[in-house]
């Protein structure tokens, strides 16, 4: 006997070609559907059917001796004698013992395999629609500049729902609306302010190593007593670096305002109780390694003695995605509540700036070169946004 077996989309497809193959009297023997492709033939493939026929036989489903006998007809016209085809059942196989250890290993390679193909079926209901053309060009932009996928597609949402379809065509339009999304997602804040009490204000700066926090507190207390006309004292726990404190030493020569080196939180809180008289105190903090969690404790604990009223967290705009996410995820915990950005005019792209702004802390000061007391500006969110929307250096 010769069996045929078809495969097709559709039950009715296999069946046409069943037909157009052994004729209309074939006999099917056995279907099923599976699906071909994908994941494990289970996620993304698509679905198919097979038919197992034979031609034209007659099939006794129930034989007395345990087999199957397909039997041909008389031919109609030829005389041809009647033929019988013996299909021999398939042998009784003992089922296979498995052992506890065996099933455990199943059990979770199973499981892993579930958790795969529901991670696989996650990614595709959460994928977000590609925005339309009119405004593909401006998401590209944003991942050009480095902008988190997430935020950029945030934003290409935000946009869309807020244009008509007129207005999609407008490209001035959608740059204007991009740029005040982008702008609005930037928060700053002032500071400095005097405190109720009539004391110093204590602020301190805190990062990682080679930031540029020492040439940040330079410029501050510059600009503070030559600009702003405040009483400023300097105070550093830098000791580590022996260059730090003969660096700020030298800067605090200049400007005429006192520094004290400290070694101890002890001694740091003594510092800023003898130096309360003043307008301003600046704190400049050794950089520690954000995946050095013991030095990162002792920075909590001099921070504490300090009672400082701001904390800036001192973060430079050329460090990687990967950098800053780590950056902000151990410092931010200290009690950081500004952020200044540094070497903007090293970078390539502007990106960064709306990641870390994510972290939803206050940006306070940017720096734009290396001159004391100039290169350092208060956080403007519009000129930032410009930057990202126009990919152009920082102030052109």
């Amino acid at each position: 006997m010769t069996m045929k077996s078809y495969r097709a989309p559709t039950m009715a497809e296999a069946l046409a070609d069943v037909k157009r193959d052994l004729g209309r009297d074939a006999v099917i023997l056995h279907t099923r559907s599976y699906r071909k492709g994908g994941f494990l033939g289970l996620v993304g493939g698509r679905p198919m059917w097979e038919v197992l026929a034979a031609p034209n036989v007659n099939v006794l489903r129930h034989p007395p001796n345990g087999q199957y006998v397909a039997q041909y007809p008389e031919a109609e016209d030829t005389g041809r004698a009647k033929q019988t085809a013996v299909l021999e059942p398939q042998p009784h196989r003992e089922p296979v013992a498995v052992s506890e250890e065996e099933t455990a290993v199943i059990g979770r390679q199973m499981a892993e395999m579930r958790r795969m193909i529901e991670t696989l079926l996650g990614r595709q209901t959460e994928q977000t629609p590609q925005p339309p053309d009119e405004l593909r060009e401006f998401y590209l932009q944003l991942l050009g500049q480095e902008v988190d996928e997430k935020i950029a597609d945030e934003l290409m949402t935000q946009l869309r729902l807020g244009l008509t379809g007129q207005q999609l065509c407008d490209r001035q339009l959608i740059r204007g609306r991009l740029h005040a999304l982008i702008a609005g997602r930037i928060p700053t804040a002032e500071s400095f302010q005097p405190t109720p009490e009539g004391r110093a204000k204590v602020v301190s700066l805190i990062g990682p190593t080679g930031v540029g926090k020492t040439t940040t507190i330079a410029k501050l207390a510059a600009n503070l007593k030559i600009r702003e006309g405040k009483r400023v004292g300097l105070i550093t726990i830098d000791t580590y670096r022996i260059a730090a404190v003969d660096q700020l030493r030298t800067y605090a020569e200049i400007i005429e305002v006192p520094v004290r080196a400290v070694l101890t939180p002890a001694e740091l809180h003594q510092a800023v109780k003898e130096m309360s008289g003043l307008d301003v105190l600046l704190i400049d903090t050794a950089g520690r390694s954000q995946n050095d969690q013991l030095r990162l404790n002792q920075l909590r604990g001099f921070l504490a003695a300090a009672g400082a009223d701001e904390v800036h967290l001192v973060v430079c705009a050329t460090a990687s995605r990967a950098c800053l996410k780590s950056t902000l995820e151990r410092f931010l915990p200290l009690g950081a509540n500004r952020i200044v950005l540094t070497k903007l005019d090293e970078a390539e792209t502007f990106g960064m700036v709306l990641n870390v702004a994510a972290a939803g802390v206050a940006m306070s000061f940017v720096t734009t070169g290396q001159d004391v007391p100039d290169d350092i500006e208060p956080a403007n969110a519009p000129a930032l946004a410009e930057s990202i929307v126009g990919g152009s250096r920082y102030g052109d």
